[in-house]
């Protein structure tokens, strides 16, 4: 399983120290800024929170497995984009971006007896993950990202070629994550 230290290695691919030092700190210390809230959502453990509790990485330790998968997607890609089209894309937001993109889930998933579950927050995960990332002085480039990895259908659509690679990325990811191998021809319609 991948772990949160490999998630740290990551972050050093990050060459503004400062958006670097800000990613670190917030996947060590990932608790709420608001103290109200952070009176009502305990902070779920990062190193043992599932991505979902119904769609997809729906396991133990399957949010980092996710951050993980989809930031080394991301920076495959942004190597592609250079060599292929001659593209420079904001390597350091995309990856910083990955590496943060879904901490709002820590407030919205709790270990109940029975496993992972839903706490009673009304927020949606990329609204309070955005609102968070805000409050620790994140960019704005770095904001966009992660509000609008919904994709077009979301409350942000995506505006920068950065966005619109980042939503592709984790909506496959989360697909692969959701199904595996056995389960990806049938969901493409390849297979009953």
């Amino acid at each position: 399983m991948t772990t949160l230290n490999e998630l740290l290695k990551l972050a050093d691919k990050i060459r503004d120290r400062d958006l670097k030092k800000r990613v670190v700190e917030t996947l060590k210390h990932p608790s709420l800024f608001h103290k109200g809230l952070a009176k009502k959502y305990k902070t779920a453990d990062l190193k043992e929170a599932p991505a979902s509790i119904q769609f997809h990485h729906v396991y133990k330790e399957g949010l980092v497995e996710h951050t993980y998968s989809v930031t080394l997607l991301c920076m495959d890609f942004i190597e592609h984009m250079k060599k292929v089209y001659k593209i420079e894309l904001d390597s350091d937001s995309l990856i910083a971006a990955a590496l943060v993109h879904d901490i709002g889930k820590l407030w919205g998933e709790k270990k109940g007896e029975s496993g992972w579950e839903a706490t009673d927050l009304t927020l949606d995960h990329t609204m309070l993950g955005t609102a968070e990332l805000y409050a620790r002085g994140f960019p704005e480039r770095v904001l966009h990202i992660v509000a609008s990895h919904f994709g077009p259908e979301g409350p942000t659509p995506p505006q920068t070629m950065e966005a619109v690679i980042f939503h592709a990325i984790d909506n496959l990811d989360a697909v692969i994550g959701t199904n595996r191998q056995e389960n990806i021809l049938q969901l493409l319609g390849l297979k009953k």
